[in-house]
């Protein structure tokens, strides 16, 4: 059987179309496309909230907060501290300025900066009242009372 030059080139179309349209006996490459992922955008907040880091996480016995913000200085209320020898105390500070915090008996000084928080931690071993105070301005801030 003899092709003519039309039907030749036809067969060969049709081949060529037939494979190119992915039939079982030749399978097609699939692609992937990847759509760039995502960007999260944040919205700054209107009121800045700072919190004292405790990192690491302390498991201290008693722990005080204390603000110094304005001029004034405030130990969540407290003006003496109680706590029992071979306890472990936290004092967590944060200040609009920058000032020091130094605990008398336990000789512990804390160089804390503007809006930077600070701690200072140690285990009592001495019975009596310690004054806590800042040094630059010389206040009190709380008494510890270790009995």
């Amino acid at each position: 059987m003899r092709l003519s030059l039309h039907g030749a080139v036809a067969a060969c179309l049709a081949t060529v179309a037939l494979t190119s349209c992915g039939t079982a006996e030749t399978p097609v490459a699939e692609t992937t496309t990847t759509s760039p992922t995502p960007t999260p955008t944040t919205t700054p907040s209107t009121k800045p909230t700072v919190v004292p880091k405790t990192t690491p996480v302390s498991t201290a016995d008693v722990t005080v907060d204390v603000s110094i913000a304005g001029g004034k200085i405030s130990a969540g209320g407290q003006a003496v501290v109680k706590a029992k020898p071979g306890q472990t105390v936290r004092i967590n500070v944060l200040s609009d300025v920058p000032e020091s915090l130094h605990v008398h008996g336990y000789d512990k000084t804390l160089d804390l900066k503007p809006s930077k928080p600070g701690s200072v931690e140690f285990k009592t071993s001495t019975k009596g009242i310690f004054e806590v105070e800042t040094h630059e301005s010389g206040k009190l801030v709380f008494k510890l009372q270790v009995s």
